[in-house]
């Protein structure tokens, strides 16, 4: 009899460990048809200290981002942007205590609060920090039940994209058509010397065009198309760079014009791409995406990074050097 009560209670055990949610995704509705998609991360699985989150499965597009301006009564409109770079160019004169403006292709660009016909599903770009904190802001208090909507930390950015040791969001191999990205890509001097005209992509693709570019919890896009804002929460060296922003993936224009083919590759694991010394730059490969904390845990947004800091990741594009092996996780 008590074998069988004890066959009975394993039974019953196992039986409501199955019934445990075990939700791979949250799905919210954010108006205008648009649903914004998190994929859940479980850094337990990599034996990496750190709770699991949800990350937008690919960074915010135009029309999500216009679905937030309706239902908040603002606008958009970048063509001031072009006018200050047009007169920056005119005036020749350049000062690093500018804040960052770029466009390269003037016809992807909103006005009078639209986006071009056609673009619905590249990422939004263009945007300042203030602009992604008030989007993640809205989403989360429209959400209250769901857990704590915001920018990515560090850790969850490096985590998401690499795990515990991938070189590449992919895997770790190395491959340009996995990205949307100037890696890989002749252009100015070392295009001139093979008189190849200059291939360098001009303007971003829409968010899913490249699925053999996932991680494996199917998120998109954590290398190129548009650079994505963190939450700035501990540069190299905050006495010297005193952040006001910071981003990680890189975006389309990102990448080196070299004469040797061997140093194309981009960098494995690199973990720090760009910074400014403004929060509102405005630029065409620089977006976001956002997390869901279901902890609600603000710790984590102050806590030390998992990983060693590779710091010269940013300054490094010889895949060889220094990077051969990856950064281990502290345990």
């Amino acid at each position: 009899m008590t074998r069988i009560l004890t066959l009975c209670f394993a039974l019953l055990v196992l039986t409501c460990h199955a019934a445990e949610p075990t939700n791979a995704t949250i799905e919210l509705e954010l108006g205008a048809d648009q649903t914004l998609v998190f994929r859940r991360v479980s850094p337990q699985s990599h034996k990496i200290d750190y709770p699991d989150f949800y990350v937008l499965e690919t960074e915010v597009t135009n029309a999500q981002f216009r679905a937030y301006l309706d239902a908040t009564n603002k606008t958009k409109d970048d063509t001031d942007v072009l006018r200050i770079i047009r007169e920056r160019k005119e005036r020749r004169v350049f000062s690093t205590g500018d804040i960052p403006y770029s466009i390269e292709d003037a016809s992807t660009i909103w006005r009078d609060g639209k986006f071009p016909p056609g673009l619905e599903e590249h990422p939004v770009a263009l945007v300042t920090l203030p602009d992604a904190f008030a989007f993640a802001e809205r989403t989360s208090k429209s959400n209250p039940n769901v857990g704590l909507i915001r920018l990515p930390t560090w850790n969850e950015w490096m985590i998401a994209a690499y795990g515990k040791a991938r070189h590449y969001p992919w895997g770790d191999e190395w491959d340009p058509d996995r990205a949307h990205t100037s890696h890989g890509i002749k252009y100015g001097f070392a295009a001139r010397m093979r008189n190849d005209p200059d291939k360098r992509p001009k303007r971003t693709e829409p968010v899913k065009s490249r699925p053999d570019g996932r991680s494996p919890e199917g998120v998109f896009g954590l290398i190129g198309n548009v650079s994505e804002y963190i939450l700035n929460d501990g540069p190299i060296n905050r006495a010297y760079f005193n952040l006001g922003s910071r981003s990680m993936g890189g975006g389309f224009t990102d990448g080196r014009a070299f004469l040797d083919d061997d140093n194309d590759r981009l960098a494995p694991r690199t973990d720090y791409w760009g910074y400014s010394h403004h929060a509102t730059p405005r630029e065409d490969d620089l977006g976001f995406r956002l997390v869901i904390d279901t902890s609600k845990n603000d710790t984590l947004t102050k806590r030390p990074r998992i990983f060693k800091q590779n710091d010269r990741a940013w300054m490094v594009d010889d895949a060889d050097v220094e990077l051969t092996s990856p950064p281990k996780a502290e345990q």
